[in-house]
């Protein structure tokens, strides 16, 4: 009462919604964020429940200062902010429920949220040529220096997550993260929660983590092996340390690295490849000056810093693994099952990196992030630190190369970018090649006469700039960097069909509400992420109504992928189902739901997803029975796109009818009985769904005689 009057009197906007979050009783709560939480991003995801009856919900959220920052109207049970939300903010927010004819529920508890500050040593400056042009998305950064921070940004420069929590290394079209934390390889989210690590006691190198196709994950592990100090310019140098530094004797730590693979559920070695059983130790860098390097204060100490590799690729259709040997300048194609090397790829022989290397004509040297695009090709980021010895180039040049191996032999260029003199990196870098097929890089900027200037840059496939960002702090380092869609990858709802609370005799009820015309289990799973997702469904019934399924599909970005299924019986009145939700690649974020189900005799006025008789009004089909045709009729009270789907009692679709937008009016389809391809079907009966929309939906019931 106290509540009309305020609303009566015109209270104050901002006063009353304050009120909303102190006074009013609840009907559920947000489930993400967790309450309470100090988040790292600015994207705000929020999920709630599903409440009966609902067709839609008003979230709202307010900042310290009583400010409405957040409100919306959504038919889902999840909402994305990208643009109401402040770094170093603190925020209430409330959901409620929005029933048919504009009737509003009870708000949910309160959710109380902070936002952590701006990370200030991640500044850039940023310079758009072409937005047509761009990519959408954001920016990940793994920063080393001058503060270890992985950092993402907009197109403008705009801070929108950072975490310390993990070093990141890779990230893949599905959205996970994988590198290093405390010395572990790791994979983890973008709430800093660990999901894998590498088992304990096994020392890892912080180049590459990953995920390979059969579940298991992948990654590069230091292997060390006594061997000689080749004669060199350095031979003296060793001599005087006490080596006898001639060539032969093995007297001195060679540090290579294997790529080992372990089981996803035990972190078990359960595959590797050690470069010291299949590389020649007459293969070594004699031109970088790696063995100057032990003697003049390597990172990796007194031992010789080998092969390096610091990328792989792993090709399940050909079981086929592309390693990245830096050091040695060297690309390396080995078969999965055998472990044999099919081809390494590098300079002629003549440099001392090998004697039987292919694509000898292309000269890279000292490179970062092999990759296997979809097509063949191979993309990487060719440091060019040798390219004054190879290639005669009168400063040392960094380029973006894509190539084709024909016949496990020799190259074809397909596109190259060769960077100015002031974009040379050095070491590290990344190349992506991007959904809009442009390319995105990343490199330290060594060339810069005042600094390194790590910069970030988009190409056109006609190599124009279209986006361009530097650091504004010089001599930083950063490992690399992805243009990515999102960082709620695993954004998803599951929303049921007629889900409600109905009076039954003088009990209410609440569940999934079957009558005699619609009788078929109903749901949508909804992928509100930006990343196309792979979905595994199970359903359990208890009392045998449906048979127990289990299936994946993939669902695009922003899609809902739609399931139905018609029961095989419902002797008893009621029956529980129990249905389990797993993104594959995000199996953390699986749910597991429970609903009762309950066939009530007659027939009911119990719609899903929205008041429908606001917008469709269903005639019973006539004649029924029928013998040679039947006419559905239907009135549509706004445009709406339609569908109609004639099944029979098992689920199998029989005959799709109409799948087109159509407008206000009075509507008739005729169904004469037959299959999609023109066979007659037997006596019996039949149902027709009509789907409004996304998610609105009637059925009736046809009944055909002969």
């Amino acid at each position: 009462m106290r509540f009309a009057k305020f609303f009566k009197e015109g209270l104050p906007r901002k006063l009353l919604f304050c009120l909303l979050f102190t006074l009013t009783v609840s009907y559920g709560r947000i489930t993400f964020p967790e309450n309470g939480s100090v988040l790292n991003y600015t994207h705000i995801m929020f999920k709630w429940e599903q409440e009966p009856n609902a067709v839609k919900y008003n979230l709202k959220a307010i900042d310290d200062f009583q400010n409405i920052v957040l409100d919306v109207e959504t038919e889902q049970t999840l909402y994305i902010s990208k643009t109401d939300f402040n770094w170093g903010g603190n925020y209430r927010a409330i959901v409620s429920p929005m029933f048919p004819g504009g009737v509003s529920g009870v708000w949910s508890d309160t959710l109380f949220f902070n936002i952590a500050n701006e990370f200030l040593s991640a500044d850039l400056e940023v310079e758009l040529f072409d937005q047509e042009s761009l990519q959408e998305g954001l920016i990940l950064i793994s920063q080393v220096s001058p503060d270890f921070r992985m950092v993402i940004i907009d197109e403008n420069g705009e801070q929108i997550w950072h975490s310390e929590f993990a070093y990141i290394n890779h990230w893949n079209e599905f959205g996970q993260l994988f590198g290093m934390k405390n010395g572990r390889g790791v994979e983890v989210n973008f709430y800093d929660e660990v999901l894998w690590m590498t088992p304990l006691g096994t020392e890892i190198d912080a180049h590459e983590m990953k995920q390979i196709s059969n579940g298991n994950y992948m990654g590069i592990v230091p292997e060390y092996q006594l061997g000689p100090i080749p004669l060199g310019p350095w031979t003296e140098a060793y001599q005087d340390l006490g080596y006898a530094a001639d060539g032969e004797t093995e007297e001195f730590q060679w540090r290579g690295t294997k790529i080992v693979e372990w089981d996803r559920y035990g972190s078990e070695e359960v595959w590797s490849w050690n470069p010291f059983e299949y590389f020649d130790m007459n293969d070594y860098d004699s031109l970088e000056g790696r063995w100057w390097s032990p003697i003049n204060g390597s990172h990796y100490g007194l031992m010789f810093d080998w092969n390096h590799a610091n990328a792989f690729h792993f090709d399940e259709l050909e079981s086929i693994l592309y390693v990245s040997n830096r050091n040695l300048s060297r690309i390396t194609k080995i078969d999965y099952e055998s472990l044999d090397i099919v081809w390494d790829m590098g300079p002629p022989e003549e440099f001392g990196y090998g004697d039987d290397n292919i694509c000898t004509n292309l000269l890279f040297s000292c490179q970062h992030h092999i990759q296997l695009l979809e097509n063949g090709d191979l993309l990487f980021f060719d440091n060019g630190k040798l390219s004054e010895i190879f290639l005669n180039d009168p400063f040392p040049t960094t380029r973006i190369r894509r190539v084709r191996v024909l016949e496990d032999s020799y190259c074809e260029t397909i596109w190259q970018y060769d960077l100015p003199q002031e974009l040379y990196g050095h070491s590290w870098g990344s190349v992506q090649l991007l959904d809009n097929g442009n390319y995105f890089l990343y490199t330290h900027g060594s060339g810069y006469q005042d600094g390194t200037i790590c910069t970030l840059m988009e190409l056109s496939p006609e190599q124009q700039i279209v986006w361009k960002a530097s650091h504004t702090i010089p001599f930083a380092v950063w490992y690399r960097s992805y243009k990515i869609p999102s960082i709620h990858p695993s954004a998803y709802s599951l929303k049921m069909d007629r889900y409600r609370t109905v009076q039954n005799d003088t009990n209410n009820v609440t569940g999934i509400i079957f009558d005699e015309i619609n009788q078929s289990l109903n749901f949508f799973i909804n992928n509100h992420s930006e990343y196309g997702q792979l979905f595994s469904y199970e359903i359990l019934d208890s009392n045998g109504w449906f048979a127990p399924t289990l299936d994946t599909v993939f669902i695009e970005k922003g899609e809902s992928f739609p399931i139905s299924l018609l029961p095989n019986s419902h002797n008893d009145s009621t029956t529980t189902i129990e249905i389990g939700i797993s993104p594959i690649y995000h199996q953390w974020s699986s749910i597991d739901l429970s609903y009762d189900v309950f066939y009530l005799s007659g027939i009911l006025d119990v719609f899903d997803g929205e008041n429908i008789q606001e917008k469709f009004k269903p005639y019973q089909n006539y004649p029924n029975p029928f013998n040679s045709k039947t006419t559905i009729k239907y009135d549509l009270m706004e445009d709406a796109n339609i569908k109609i789907i004639i099944y029979d009692l098992l689920g199998n679709t029989i005959r799709k009818l109409v799948d087109e937008k159509q407008f206000i009016g009075s509507r008739k389809v005729i169904w004469d009985g037959k299959t999609d391809l023109g066979q007659k079907v037997a006596s019996g009966i039949y149902l027709g769904r009509i789907s409004i929309g996304n998610s609105t939906n009637h059925t009736t019931k046809l009944v055909l005689i002969e």
